[in-house]
């Protein structure tokens, strides 16, 4: 007998429609993040642990309180080249050695440079803990800084700088912050200018090394299947002793990013581009923001999800792009609010006054509705308890606590406190926060196509070369 059917009563055959009938999904689990022992080394930095024993793993995190924002003005892409150098040797092994050390411990260091900070990642076996934080003391106050290795980087990086200017969607990001931040240290990526890269001297590497790798500020973070106090010891050991090799920092504090001008339709015209990459935005709000739970849901709703309003719009309705997406990009001091699309040429004016029209309708003249805010809600919620399974996914999360200095409830509060998000409160954000006469429009394609019926949009038109 097939699934899905039942002889009723002994007899005839009867099919059982039970089986496509969807499962009601069951309600959000709220998240209960681990307990955090905190202790100081005596190298001043900071260090917290997180008992997770699932298996006989740890996880650990190093976030240095300096990222692509410290770059010095003439030197965009400093922090990543320093970042790249760092695990390219050693006072005790070349780059081979240093990366056949990490393997034999079953792992492999990761250093990913954001505008705020510099992380430091690697898992390993419990009992490999104290080795791999030796290795990892290593890489942060001896590292080889030798010129050869900042030739290879350099055209390493210049390679994929030539790589990347191909790409539209990495002109119209590159143009998009520019634009929006202005001369503000956030207003560049770590790549940095081919420019740049040809002035950094292995002077430069070195200074910017000894100021910014410093155990002030910085937080030490170890989750897994460790005791508080034997992680604790093992830190004390191997990193009690890092000296700041800089009597003084030469970074200020990063500012809060102003406007950087009115707004206004920018053009990077590719002759012949067959599509057009599609920015609109402007600045948003630092991730300490009061209304952050209220505008990651609004997020969802206009454009964070493949059935958000701009998605429905643009790609079902229409059917003029694959997909469109909105974001908010909360940084420590500062942040965006964009929507990022890729269209047909000829569709690009359309395309950019519904992304206005959908931007001004979700706080004005179509506030949002009880049932797509439950969509939005159960989209961000549902999968919430998902990002902190793993001793590397609860290590992730405390840096992003260490990042923001963000209460150590943050988590614990995130399902509850989205679920009591109110259509009042979205509106509300939604006024607050996206603002269509402040928004800046990146274009990047065959101006041919589209350019006199852009002038429509009555803001300023201007030509960019972008500069990698």
């Amino acid at each position: 007998m097939g699934s899905g059917t039942f002889r009723a009563g002994g007899g005839d055959l009867v099919t059982d429609d039970r089986r496509f009938v969807m499962p009601a999904a069951g309600a959000p689990a709220h998240v209960t993040f681990p307990p955090m022992v905190r202790a100081t080394l005596s190298s001043g930095a900071r260090v917290w642990t997180i008992h997770h024993d699932t298996i006989p793993v740890v996880t650990i995190a190093l976030v240095v309180s300096v990222g692509s924002a410290c770059d010095p003005a003439a030197a965009p892409g400093l922090a990543g080249v320093v970042a790249d150098l760092l695990d390219e040797g050693t006072d005790r092994f070349d780059a081979i050695g240093l990366a056949e050390a990490f393997a034999s411990l079953g792992s492999e260091l990761s250093i990913d440079v954001g505008p705020d900070t510099t992380t430091f990642t690697l898992t390993t076996l419990t009992r490999f803990m104290e080795r791999a934080l030796a290795l990892l003391g290593d890489v942060m106050t001896r590292p080889r800084l030798h010129e050869s290795d900042l030739e290879r980087v350099r055209e390493m990086r210049l390679n994929r700088l030539r790589q990347v200017r191909s790409s539209a969607s990495a002109v119209a990001d590159r143009a998009f912050l520019s634009a929006a931040f202005g001369a503000h240290p956030y207003g560049h990526g770590t790549l940095g200018t081919s420019a740049a890269l040809a002035r950094v001297s292995i002077d430069d590497v070195r200074a910017f090394h000894a100021a910014a790798m410093r155990p002030l500020g910085a937080t030490l973070i170890i989750a897994g299947a460790v005791a508080a106090q034997d992680a604790i010891e093992a830190a004390e050991r191997q990193l009690g002793g890092w000296q700041a090799s800089a009597a003084v920092s030469l970074f200020a504090p990063v500012p809060a990013a102003m406007s950087s001008g009115l707004a206004r339709v920018i053009v990077v015209d590719r002759p012949g581009a067959p599509q057009t990459e599609v920015n609109v935005g402007h600045l948003g709000p630092a991730r300490n923001v009061d209304e952050y739970h209220a505008l990651v849901t609004l997020n969802a709703l206009l454009g964070g999800q493949f059935s958000s309003r701009i998605n429905l719009n643009l790609r079902e309705a229409r059917g003029l792009t694959y997909g469109a997406r909105t974001a908010f990009d909360f940084r420590v001091r500062s942040g965006t609010f964009s929507c990022e699309t890729n269209v047909q040429g000829d569709a690009t004016p359309l395309v950019v006054s519904e992304i206005f029209k959908e931007f001004e309708a979700v706080g004005g003249s179509r506030p949002a509705e009880t049932d797509e805010l439950e969509r939005a809600k159960s989209s961000i919620t549902r999968g919430f308890v998902r990002q902190f399974e793993t001793s590397e996914q609860l290590a992730h999360a405390a840096a992003r606590l260490a990042t923001f200095e963000l209460s150590a409830d943050i988590f614990d509060r995130f399902v509850p406190e989205v679920e009591a998000v109110t259509p009042e409160a979205v509106s509300a954000a939604a006024r607050r926060h996206i603002r269509p006469d402040d928004a800046i429009v990146v274009v990047v394609g065959d101006a041919s196509t589209w350019r006199e019926q852009l002038a429509a949009l009555d803001r300023p038109v201007e030509d960019a070369e972008i500069e990698f």
